[in-house]
């Protein structure tokens, strides 16, 4: 495989939603008091200073808290999303189409037993990967979103996210526990059920 060669040129990008367009809320203006307001703006420094330390020619900053108007505000994922698009512009990228921070989805397949029935399912994640300059690959950067799908029944999430993970071998696996209700025939059973996904060194995940 040929090297990754990313050169990039520090500066300040200024992350505003109302000055750089692009994202507005995907159906109307969020009705957010003005506590969340500012929980939300603190998810999105959060996800801000991750991106500037996941690699260290990236410098984003926010505007100033007080610039924000109700409708600059969207959701923290779909923030994050757009910072990131927003960071990779900074790079002058040579590779075999390795990019950071990349969004990459895998399924996993388990089988479990409901009340004597047996049900596959079949657990997709969606993952933000990171290009890591020392180590010179792609490793994990952060889980956008875990779902479970069953082959009968219904599948209910146990939380609010439906899974907890754990960062392993130093950031190539992620172990994911997907907690849920299977629901059939009015029946109904607990479920924690754990897989692997892998980071390759190309940015891959399997």
């Amino acid at each position: 495989m040929k090297k990754i060669k990313i050169t990039g040129t520090l500066l300040v990008l200024f992350i505003a939603i109302f000055t750089l367009g692009g994202l507005k809320a995907s159906a109307s203006t969020l009705d957010l008091s003005e506590g969340q307001k500012l929980e939300y703006y603190k998810q999105y420094e959060k996800i801000v200073n991750e991106i500037n330390l996941g690699e260290p020619n990236s410098t984003l900053e926010l505007e100033p808290f007080e610039k924000y108007t109700s409708k600059d505000f969207v959701e923290p994922l779909e923030f994050k999303k757009y910072a990131i698009e927003r960071a990779n512009v900074m790079y002058n990228i040579v590779s075999d189409g390795i990019t950071p921070f990349s969004t990459v989805s895998a399924s996993k397949s388990k089988t479990v037993t409901s009340n004597g029935t047996s049900v596959g399912l079949t657990i997709k994640g969606s993952f933000t990967t990171n290009y890591d300059s020392l180590l010179k690959k792609q490793m994990f950067f952060g889980v956008n979103s875990i779902t479970v799908t069953p082959s009968k029944g219904t599948w209910t999430k146990s939380t609010s996210s439906g899974y907890s993970y754990n960062l392993m071998d130093m950031g190539t696996t992620y172990e994911i526990t997907a907690s849920g209700t299977i629901s059939i025939n009015n029946l109904k059973s607990n479920h924690n059920v754990i897989v692997e996904f892998y980071c390759e060194s190309d940015g891959s995940v399997s």
